[in-house]
């Protein structure tokens, strides 16, 4: 599976179109030049040491674009192999507590395995950001996704949250993506919102995108700071984080050709946020 775009050559494109505007200009200062004056000898030279000294530059230019494409598919191909192997720990870790938790016996506190629980969630979300933000043009995939179906599953990860679904749409969209715009979200309204309760309403706008509406029931944000909603390492009180989770949710809903908004219902209470999808065709 494909999971990044391929280089793109516009950055060599540019430097050799530049070097042979730059020497093309140059060579015709020079004959221009040897032919107005009787200094050739003076504007040979000069004309000459010019256009070495511009094909040194793009030549320059094209080395280092080279040196920083490689250094940069290194780096990549360090952290994706990084995340994985962290992120498959975790898969386990996760897996293991929820057996405990179905064997736990009811006479023995839960507060310990249920943050070992939160904490593996959090982790898996945070990393997965983390793989987001460092692969600003990654490539996302054209997917068919259940909405609901997907959402029921992801909320398994927060037994502490109601979460409800109403209508049955699809959406066409990267799936690993799509799930990490829910699970940001999920976790925006239970550890930021303190929300136990997260109603999803789905439906089609105009025949050709699909609408979906989660409202949770916590504390909200004020009315005048929803607009600093989705921009990175903003704090809305002492009780939000740094942002980076709403930030990504934005991010990779516009990337699918989307569009993420917040407001706030009605009563003064809750967050509402409304992601607009590309729907998939029947």
């Amino acid at each position: 599976m494909k999971t990044r775009r391929a280089p793109s050559n516009l950055p060599y494109v540019v430097a050799v179109i530049w070097l042979v505007f730059t020497v093309s200009l140059a060579s015709w200062w020079l004959s221009v030049g040897l032919t107005l004056t009787n200094r050739h000898r003076m504007f040979m030279w000069e004309g000459a040491t010019f256009i070495v000294m511009l094909v040194a530059g793009g030549v320059a230019i094209v080395l280092t674009i080279r040196r920083e494409h490689r250094r940069r598919q290194t780096v990549e191909t360090f952290f994706m192999s990084f995340t994985h192997d962290l992120k498959t720990s975790l898969s386990s870790v996760q897996l293991q507590a929820e057996g405990l938790r179905e064997d736990w016996p009811e006479s023995a506190p839960r507060e310990p395995l249920d943050r070992l629980l939160q904490d593996t969630v959090r982790l898996q979300i945070q990393l997965e950001n983390s793989l987001f933000v460092a692969q600003p043009d990654g490539f996302l995939l054209r997917e068919r996704i259940d909405i609901a179906a997907a959402i029921a599953r992801l909320a398994q990860d927060w037994p502490e949250l109601m979460v409800t679904t109403r209508g049955a749409e699809q959406a066409q969209a990267d799936a690993r993506a799509f799930d990490a715009v829910v699970r940001n979200l999920l976790q925006n309204s239970v550890v930021h919102g303190g929300a136990s309760r997260v109603d999803v309403v789905m439906d089609r706008i105009d025949g050709h995108r699909v609408r979906i509406l989660l409202t949770d029931d916590g504390r909200g944000v004020p009315a005048e700071q929803l607009s600093r909603l989705g921009q990175p390492f903003t704090r809305i009180d002492e009780t939000s984080g740094t942002g980076v989770g709403l930030f990504v949710c934005s991010q990779l809903v516009s990337r699918m050709g989307g569009r993420l908004s917040f407001t706030s219902p009605a009563g003064g209470r809750g967050l509402s946020v409304t992601v607009e999808l590309p729907g998939a065709e029947s």
